[in-house]
This record gives C-alpha cells, sequence and structure tokens, in this order.
C-alpha cells in the first residue's frame, strides 16, 4: 500500500477534522487498502502556518489550512479574503474555486491543488459589546492576514495569532475580542470566553486550501490517481454544498 500523511490543524473533533478523516476513510476504500492515509488533526505534524511549505518539502504528503496564517506569500489568493460581503460559506467557496480555476495563481504552482474552500461571513466575537465603531477603538482583537488591516482600519488593535491559541488569550484577556465565523463558537469552543457577537454583512474572509505534495502525487499510478480525483470532487461538492454554513448554524445554537 501506499501510506500517507494528512496535516490538518482544526482539533481532531472539528467537523472539518472529522471530514478529513472521512476522506482518508473513502479513499482507502475506494482503492482497495492500496492507499491508506494517516490524519494527523489539532497541528500535531505541522502547525497552522507551516502547513502548505510542510507539504512542499514532504514533511506531510497532505495538508489543509488557511492562506491568512503566512500573509504575504499568497498576494493574488489574498484578494478573495477582502471584506466583499459573502452571504454565507456556500457563496464563498464557489466564488473561490471558479477565481482560482480562472486565475492559476503561480504562487500555488508548487503543490498539488487539490481544492480551495471558505467560511461564512467573519464576524466579531468579543468579551464586552460592540454596537457602535467607537466601542471597538484600541480594542485588542485577534486577527490573522488580511483581516488585520481590516482591524486597523475600524480602529482596533489587531493581534496576530492561530485559532489554537485564541481561546487561552481570550481567557486571559490578551485579546478582547476575535474576528471569525460563527463556526468558532463551538469547532474552537469560543463561546466559553466570548460573550456577544456583533454581525455585520462585510467584515472579512478566509481562504483555505487542500494540498498534496507534487512529487508524491507524481508517483502515484493513473488508476489511484482517478480514485482520490474522483473523491477529492465529492468532498469538495460537500464543501461547496454549505458545510461551513450548517457548522454557522450548529454553533450558533450551541452558543
Amino acid at each position: 500500500p501506499v501510506n500517507l500523511t494528512y496535516s490538518i490543524f482544526f482539533p481532531a473533533t472539528h467537523g472539518q477534522a472529522q471530514a478529513g478523516a472521512d476522506f482518508a476513510a473513502e479513499i482507502e476504500k475506494r482503492t482497495n487498502g492500496r492507499v491508506k492515509i494517516t490524519v494527523f488533526p489539532g497541528g500535531t505534524l505541522t502547525k497552522a502556518p507551516q502547513v502548505y511549505e510542510g507539504v512542499e518539502q514532504g514533511i506531510s504528503d497532505m495538508g489543509m489550512s488557511c492562506f491568512a496564517y503566512t500573509r504575504g506569500r499568497f498576494p493574488v489568493t489574498a484578494a478573495l479574503d477582502l471584506p466583499i460581503g459573502y452571504k454565507n460559506g456556500k457563496i464563498a467557496t464557489q466564488v473561490a474555486d471558479e477565481f482560482v480555476k480562472t486565475i492559476k495563481p503561480d504562487e500555488l504552482s508548487g503543490v498539488k491543488l487539490l481544492y480551495v474552500h471558505a467560511h461564512g461571513p467573519g464576524l466579531l466575537h468579543t468579551i464586552k459589546p460592540v454596537k457602535t465603531l467607537k466601542d471597538l477603538q484600541g480594542m485588542k482583537i485577534r486577527a490573522t492576514g488580511l483581516s488585520a488591516d481590516i482591524v486597523k482600519a475600524l480602529g482596533g488593535v489587531p493581534v496576530a495569532m492561530q485559532q489554537d491559541e485564541t481561546y487561552e488569550s481570550l481567557q486571559k484577556g490578551v485579546v478582547e475580542g476575535t474576528f471569525g465565523p460563527i463556526e468558532v463558537l463551538k469547532g474552537w469552543k469560543q463561546a466559553e470566553v466570548t460573550k456577544y457577537i456583533t454581525k455585520t454583512p462585510f467584515l472579512y474572509n478566509t481562504l483555505f486550501f487542500f494540498t498534496m505534495n507534487s512529487d508524491v502525487w507524481e508517483k502515484l499510478s493513473p488508476e489511484l490517481q482517478t480514485a482520490i480525483t474522483q473523491v477529492n470532487e465529492e468532498y469538495f461538492e460537500k464543501t461547496a454544498s454549505g458545510l461551513w454554513d450548517t457548522q454557522d448554524a450548529e454553533a450558533l445554537e450551541y452558543a
């Protein structure tokens, strides 16, 4: 069998990590055990900012993270994180998919890009209520990538950090709020350390990637490549059809 490793920064209990585990199981089933994928959730193989580079260098064979964690490296795809005002994750994912397939950014040429996807509307989650721009002035808000510029433009103080550091930072008062889709309230348990959501239609979005090491891909037989491509297309459809939006709805009820 071909044994592959798959690095995911989401914790094992998160819906995206569970989807990754399901993907791996389906690949093994479709290839009759000829391809086996070991999933490493929670950044145990490579941390979120190192996932892309880790796949490129062969530390992991496959990886999923978001472009925003390596700010400045992906200037073309960063355009998708602009506050365009996507109504939900389904629309954002479909726009991102068409954008990448049309533009074919050179910055993504170092890996085999399986697909991209995007979460629902990025909102502001805080310890204290934020009802006006005045309330936001000087507040320390966790934000990554382009969203850090948005925090600054709104009068807040951006603090860069990964999602797995956010819970403790909110709990200890290192930051007073965070940018994130509603799903972080459940997926990352942030409902336990925030009390308010400020909903707007335009704050920001984050683009995620699912990649594979190019050399590993090229060494697979055409038959195995076809099997992986088929499963990959099916799992993209699940994501594009509203997986993030389902997680948003579940998280709001949880909160």
